[in-house]
């Protein structure tokens, strides 16, 4: 057997492998051989393996590391950067509908990217292109589902989880410092908290933003307990400003989408701080904590509490209300749209229980927003030559929580239980600002917009006033393409959410070819 490509690491059956060894798969294909060595793999990666007569191309449970594909006629084009791709299209358009969902989550969804020529492989799924037919197959071997096998004594179990996923994590990082980016919430403090206790000695925490936010000073106490170094990287608005609108950042507008996803820059500017002011070291492993929270029921919406069951239509409506939600669109018009898309992806019956409800839920959440936005994110440490780890989404960390009911993840209540019992840290989880100031903040987004938000910044020159709070979402549109109807070109761009803003100016720096002729230093 050949390998054609390898990227990132895993274990199998207890060992670490950071390569691929040549006959690792089979040379003869069996479906079921194929998923099953699949599914046993814990760890980030991206393959493509030539047998005689086909080829298998994967990625791991999340997606971390993505394929794209092309099928032209008898031939097959599989590439990690889907920009290369787009190079065999001729005057290929925009899909409609993929647009408007781009639009409207920030991502594009299932197997699906801008153009409808060009796929991806989804979390847990692998392609088998059979040569002599010329015919390709979509297969998964892993999918995101409660399984409602309880566990005995849940948080001690949860604690002995913890426990495996930090060694693992400690394994594979071999003494190298592992930077976390510390906010003020649950999961990023639970992995420094378990590193102290393994003692692992090379930690640096950092945070980003306003130094006197409620997050950061939550960070900064929790690192101080844990007495783990802690840096805080100060991002003001015309910092913002140069950052965005230089030739670097169209560098990673090019680098981390793939035509698929809109670009995460949250921690952009501090990770470009981090490097520039040589604040960490040239070979440190970044360990973000996402998404710790999606999987232990932080964003399960409030419509599955106290009821046994819901309809399809209902469920299908939770989904678009949850993910859906960047721009204002009334609900019928959403589900005129996206019911069937959504509805034969995930096959709903007509009436579910409530359990199996949040399960299917969970599935979509796993495979559409976490996979292709939050977990995307970690593109910025890559494309400032850093390596990254993701424990919180190690495969027992996975199916652990796919064994917990959902009576015991809403409201994170077992990860609540288990952090009072288990991580004593004096320090409460950082939860927004105090009531009153949430209030101020909402009428300022009512009446002028998000003024309060240091991340408009990136798109509005703070130092203009007028510019700065009546510049329209119409500067950001490309006068080519029909903009679906919830687009207002007349709304300040301050009123619009903030991921929304950013899938407006990707179309428009992809649309106008921008991004086309950019010569990336970076490899895949």
């Amino acid at each position: 057997m050949k390998t054609d490509l390898f990227n990132g690491y895993f274990w199998y059956q207890d060992k670490l492998f950071n390569d691929l060894p040549p006959d690792f798969f089979p040379s003869e294909y069996k479906p079921e051989t194929y998923t099953s060595i699949l599914k046993e793999l814990n760890g980030c990666f991206r393959l493509i393996v030539e047998g005689n007569d086909f080829l298998i191309a994967a990625v791991d449970r999340v997606r971390s590391l993505p394929l794209f594909f092309y099928q032209k006629g008898k031939d097959l084009f599989i590439d990690p950067d889907a920009f290369e791709l787009k190079k065999h299209l001729n005057n290929s358009e925009l899909d409609n509908l993929i647009f408007t969902e781009f639009l409207l989550t920030a991502h594009s969804c299932q197997n699906d990217t801008l153009y409808p020529e060009i796929k991806q492989l989804e979390a847990g799924q692998f392609l088998i292109w059979h040569k002599s037919e010329a015919r390709l197959e979509l297969r998964d071997y892993y999918i995101y589902q409660h399984l409602f096998e309880p566990i005995e004594n849940p948080i001690e179990a949860m604690d002995e989880m913890h426990q495996h996923i930090i060694q693992r994590l400690i394994d594979s990082a071999h003494n190298r410092t592992l930077v976390i980016p510390l906010s003020g919430g649950y999961d990023s403090r639970n992995i420094a908290y378990m590193l102290k206790r393994a003692d692992y000695k090379n930690v640096i925490c950092f945070t980003y933003g306003k130094p006197y936010d409620g997050d950061c000073s939550t960070s900064r106490k929790v690192a101080k307990f844990l007495n783990f170094p802690w840096i805080m990287v100060e991002n003001t608005r015309p910092m913002w400003y140069e950052a965005f609108h230089s030739e670097e950042m169209l560098q990673y507008f090019r680098f981390g989408t793939n035509l698929s996803s809109s670009f995460h820059v949250q921690d952009w500017l501090a990770v470009k701080i981090l490097k520039e002011k040589e604040l960490i070291p040239s070979d440190a492993i970044f360990v973000p904590g996402h998404s710790g929270g999606a999987l232990q029921g932080q964003y399960l919406p409030l419509i599955f509490e106290n009821r046994d069951k819901m309809t399809s239509k209902e469920l299908i409506q939770t989904i678009l209300r949850q993910f859906y939600h960047l721009w204002e669109y009334p609900m019928e018009k959403l589900y005129s749209l996206f019911s069937d898309r959504i509805g034969s992806y995930l096959t709903i019956p007509d009436t579910v229980l409530t359990e199996i409800a949040t399960s299917i839920y969970d599935e979509w959440a796993w495979r559409q927003w976490e996979s292709k936005f939050i977990v995307n994110s970690v593109r910025v440490y890559e494309f400032f030559n850093y390596e990254w780890r993701i424990p919180l989404w190690d495969n027992e960390f996975m199916e652990f929580w796919q064994r917990i009911p959902f009576s015991q993840r809403t409201h994170r209540q077992l990860l609540k239980q288990y952090l009072q019992k288990y991580q004593p840290i004096p320090v409460p989880a950082y939860h927004d600002y105090s009531f009153t100031r949430r209030i101020k903040n909402k009428y300022a987004r009512i009446t002028v917009g998000n003024i309060m938000t240091l991340g408009y910044g990136r798109f509005l020159d703070y130092k203009d006033r007028d510019a700065y709070l009546n510049t329209k979402i119409a500067s950001l549109l490309v006068p080519e393409l029909h903009y679906p109807e919830f687009i207002n070109p007349e709304l300040p761009i301050l009123k619009a959410q903030i991921n929304a803003i950013q899938a407006l100016i990707y179309i428009k720096e992809l649309v106008s070819g921008n991004l086309d002729n950019i010569t990336l230093s970076k490899q895949f």
